[in-house]
């Protein structure tokens, strides 16, 4: 699939991405970004772990919002900002391993919500799949790219 894309969609999801406390408490970093497509890696924190020491549905769910949501990002406009407005995951295997990959990419890029998908990874094993809908805000008070 071919996207249009404005400006440096790049620096602008990087930057965007370094803002995001939460993927630095984690540990997850972006491995890669394309138009329309964002990868993020993970490594394994047993801080991070549910009663069973896996990886806890909750922290795979946040990074896939996130590889989702750069995703849509990397292909709204310059001064456009994301927010999530649904989510639904679906969780196959336990988390476990010592990386995690999640790929998100844009399955349709509308101009006012972008639907978007991405698949969280241990090794070659898929261990969940997320679906969502990506607001793209412009001209909201506090809420920037």
């Amino acid at each position: 699939m071919t996207f249009e894309t404005q400006g440096d969609f790049e620096a602008r999801v990087r930057e965007s991405f370094a803002r995001q406390r939460v993927m630095q408490t984690l540990g997850a970093r972006i491995a890669s970004i394309e138009a329309g497509a964002v990868e993020l890696e993970m490594p394994f924190n047993a801080d991070f772990t549910q009663q069973h020491g896996f990886l806890h549905a909750g922290v795979v769910t946040t990074v896939l919002d996130s590889a989702a949501g750069y995703a849509a990002y990397s292909l709204m406009p310059e001064g456009a900002a994301v927010l999530t407005i649904e989510l639904k995951t679906s969780l196959m295997r336990v988390a476990k391993g010592d990386l995690f990959r999640f790929e998100g990419r844009v399955m349709k890029a509308g101009r006012t919500v972008m639907f978007a998908e991405a698949r969280a990874f241990s090794g070659a094993a898929e261990i969940a799949h997320l679906t969502a809908s990506m607001m793209v805000v412009q001209g909201r008070d506090g809420v920037d790219g």
